[in-house]
């Protein structure tokens, strides 16, 4: 395994990592619901399938979440 397939699979486990804390502390809760559609739990925006599928229960769309990481910087 060479210097660059260390640093892939390093990518990948904190990748893994990073999506394991989300839904532990973020998505707990999962959407709102806003007339039968999921929607962020912040701004009520609906939240884009691909966004569920790829995080089960998630409740923030990507602008809330990346505002919410930034704040915990």
């Amino acid at each position: 395994m060479d210097v660059f397939d260390q640093a892939t699979e390093f990518e990948r486990i904190e990748r893994e990592a990073a999506v394991r804390q989300a839904v532990q502390m973020d998505f707990q809760e999962g959407p709102e619901w806003i007339d039968g559609k999921p929607c962020c739990r912040e701004c009520g925006e609906p939240i884009p399938e691909a966004r569920l599928k790829a995080i089960p229960g998630v409740g923030l769309c990507l602008a809330c979440q990346q505002e919410r990481e930034r704040e915990r910087l």
